[in-house]
């Protein structure tokens, strides 16, 4: 961490993909070091670079004057649209739990084809707003995508609604064992109804920590 900016800059072009790596991991590597290593040809070193990168992911904005933060963002954006799924994923899984992580960024991961970039901010990102959720719901998320949202802690009843919506019967039942999402009582009723060949809504249906006397 004492060395020169422009050594580590100097390093993370060098041949040997140990050193790259070593730059990648570097807290004190200048921003225009992670532009460059964010187009390595080893995902390895990409990944490492998405572990550190996501460090200092809160609180940025595309529109960023700081030339610094703004090269930050750019290596954010270039990560979360990786080829190769490895990187992605460990981009999504470091950046899942940061309440001020650059939206634009989560809402690219939570979109994605695979649920191993897009599970766990679907499922823990507290950036995601409930239209966020609702027009994901509508797009259609990657397969287990609607579990992942239905896992969230404090479900809305409208983003409940939307997964509802779907028919999915394994997410439906994922939403129905999480206590902490809000269903209404007209919507729990509908369900019951239709509950009696969907064996999977039984005990969750049961379960409920609130139900009404005629559900």
């Amino acid at each position: 961490d004492d060395l020169k900016p422009g050594i580590l800059y100097f390093l993370a072009e060098d041949t040997d993909t140990a050193v790259r790596q070593a730059v990648a991991n570097n807290l004190s590597a200048p921003r225009k070091a992670d532009v460059l290593l964010a187009k390595d040809d080893d995902a390895d070193v990409r990944g490492d670079l998405a572990g550190k990168i996501a460090q200092l992911a809160p609180g940025l904005s595309p529109d960023e004057q700081d030339k610094a933060k703004n090269a930050t963002y750019e290596t954010l954006e270039r990560l979360a649209h990786d080829q190769i799924t490895k990187v992605r994923g460990i981009l999504s899984e470091a950046l899942k739990d940061f309440a001020d992580a650059p939206p634009d960024v989560i809402k690219t991961l939570a979109m994605d084809t695979e649920i191993e970039v897009s599970g766990p901010v679907l499922e823990f990102s507290p950036t995601l707003s409930d239209d966020d959720l609702l027009q994901i719901i509508e797009y259609g998320p990657a397969s287990g995508g609607l579990n992942a949202i239905s896992k969230r802690a404090g479900v809305s009843e409208a983003v409940s609604d939307g997964i509802i919506g779907t028919d999915d019967v394994s997410a439906i039942a994922h939403l129905l064992s999480n206590d902490s999402a809000q269903i209404r009582e007209a919507t729990l009723d509908d369900l019951i109804e239709n509950a009696p060949d969907v064996g999977l809504w039984h005990a969750p249906l049961v379960g409920r920590p609130k139900l009404s006397g005629g559900a």
